[in-house]
C-alpha cells in the first residue's frame, strides 16, 4: 500500500522483548510486591526501631523501580539498596541475593503475546531477518535464560542483549548499530518494533533505523512524535509487510 512505502527496504525487522513479544509488568509489579514483604520483614527484624509501614515501602519500591529502569539501571540489587536508603538501613550481599531470586521466581515466568507468535511466524515466511534487541535484566537477572524460554527463539537471527558484553544499554544507539552490522545490513534498511518511545523508538530513529510502536492499551501521548508509525497488537503488522 502506498501510505507504508517508507518500510520498502526494509529487510530486517529488530524486536524488544519484555511487554513486547511477552508480557512483563503485571508480573513485575506481583514481583515488587513480594519482595517489599521481605524486606518489610528484614526491617523489622533487624531494626525494630525502625518506623515502617508496608503500604509506604511498596509505593516506595514501585517508584524507585520505575525510575532506576527508566534511567537506565537494570541490576535488581541497586533497586533494594536504594529502598534501604530511605530507611538509613542496610543488607548484606546474600540478601540482596536473595531478594533478586524472589523478584525473578515471579518475573521471570513471562508469557508470550498470542499476536507475538503469529507475528513472528508471518514475517519469517516473509523472508524478513528477525532479532531481538532488548535491555539486561542486570546483576544476578537471566534474559537470556528468559528469551530462551521463547517458543520462536531460533526464528531470530540476532539476539542482543545491550547491558552486558560492554554493549551499552537502550537509549544508546550502540545496540541498533551493532545489530545491524551483524546482518550486514544498513540502519535504513532496518526496522525497530517495540513498546517504549524513548529507549525503542526514539533511539532506533536516532541510530538510523524506522521504528513502530506497540502501544496496546493506547497510552503513549502523541505517539506518532516517537515512531513512524503505531499499531495496537503485532498482528497488525502482517498489514504493513
Amino acid at each position: 500500500m502506498e501510505e507504508f512505502n517508507i518500510f520498502k527496504d526494509v529487510k530486517a525487522i529488530f524486536f524488544d522483548f519484555d511487554n513486547t513479544l511477552v508480557s512483563f509488568d503485571n508480573l513485575s509489579n506481583q514481583a515488587l510486591l513480594k519482595v517489599a514483604d521481605d524486606i518489610l520483614d528484614y526491617i523489622r527484624e533487624n531494626y525494630p526501631n525502625v518506623n515502617v509501614d508496608r503500604d509506604e515501602l511498596s509505593k516506595t519500591l514501585i517508584e524507585i523501580a520505575k525510575k532506576l529502569d527508566e534511567e537506565g539501571v537494570y541490576d535488581r540489587r541497586l533497586w533494594w539498596e536504594e529502598v534501604l536508603k530511605k530507611y538509613n538501613v542496610k543488607a548484606e550481599m546474600e540478601d540482596l541475593y536473595e531478594w533478586t531470586q524472589i523478584y525473578w521466581s515471579i518475573a521471570g515466568n513471562n508469557t508470550p503475546y498470542e499476536d507475538s507468535l503469529d507475528a513472528i511466524e508471518y514475517l519469517k515466511r516473509k523472508g524478513f531477518k528477525l532479532g531481538i534487541i532488548t535491555n539486561s535484566d542486570g546483576e544476578w537477572g537471566n534474559k537470556k535464560q528468559r528469551i530462551n524460554r521463547f517458543p520462536l527463539v531460533s526464528y531470530f537471527d540476532v539476539i542482543t542483549i545491550s547491558g552486558e558484553n560492554n554493549i551499552k544499554p537502550k537509549p544508546n544507539v550502540q545496540p541498533f548499530i551493532l545489530s545491524c552490522e551483524k546482518l550486514n545490513l544498513s540502519v535504513n534498511q532496518c526496522l525497530m518494533v517495540g513498546d517504549d518511545p524513548i529507549k525503542d523508538c526514539l533511539a532506533a530513529k536516532k541510530a538510523g533505523l524506522y521504528s513502530i510502536l506497540v502501544d496496546r492499551e493506547g497510552k503513549v501521548k502523541f505517539a506518532e512524535l516517537y515512531a513512524d508509525f503505531v499499531v495496537q497488537n503485532l498482528k497488525q503488522l502482517e498489514e504493513i509487510f
